[in-house]
């Protein structure tokens, strides 16, 4: 009984793979993907040199960014993992940016930074203070490599997770 039992739950997990949309096989056209990400390393890297300010600027280049990846993701010129960590990134960006004069957000927005400083970059977030900015503009910059990374491989990540079904289509039993 156990035999059939665990030999249901690893069909049954071999073969759910098959019947989901595997995000990776969606159509994706890199130069739209570079796009995006060209465009948000050059509001960072002017964001950098110049300080915070134009806050008006950085609102309307956000929602520009977000109106354009929505677009490239219905066009399916991306993929959805693309599309989810590119607006995670510029979530993060306008939360960074987003004036709280009262206070009112500071434990939404302490909860979101120290998720994707933890998530990115594997630290604690230090909460506060010029340490804290550093530490988050570390992590916009590394999440922006990642989505680089993330793109340079698509195809080896396909095949690597053809290998993968492979093997374990081997390991079954065959009737």
């Amino acid at each position: 009984m156990r035999k059939k039992i665990l030999g249901l739950i690893l069909l049954t997990a071999l073969t759910f793979p098959a019947l989901a949309e595997d995000p990776v096989r969606t159509p994706i056209d890199k130069k739209a993907a570079y796009r995006l990400l060209d465009s948000v390393t050059q509001m960072f890297y002017e964001m950098a040199m110049t300080g915070v300010g134009g806050k008006e600027k950085l609102e309307k280049s956000i929602q520009q960014f977000m109106a354009e990846a929505k677009k490239a993701k219905e066009q399916q010129q991306i993929d959805r993992v693309f599309f989810n960590r590119y607006a995670r990134l510029l979530a993060i960006i306008k939360l960074v940016m987003a004036p709280d004069p009262g206070g009112i957000l500071v434990p939404i927005i302490d909860r979101e930074m120290a998720r994707f400083v933890a998530e990115v970059l594997g630290d604690d977030w230090k909460g506060s203070g010029a340490a804290a900015i550093g530490q988050v503009s570390d992590a916009i910059a590394y999440e922006i490599i990642d989505l680089q990374m993330y793109l340079d491989n698509l195809e080896t990540r396909a095949k690597l997770r053809t290998d993968w079904d492979k093997k374990f289509s081997d390991v079954l039993p065959k009737k």
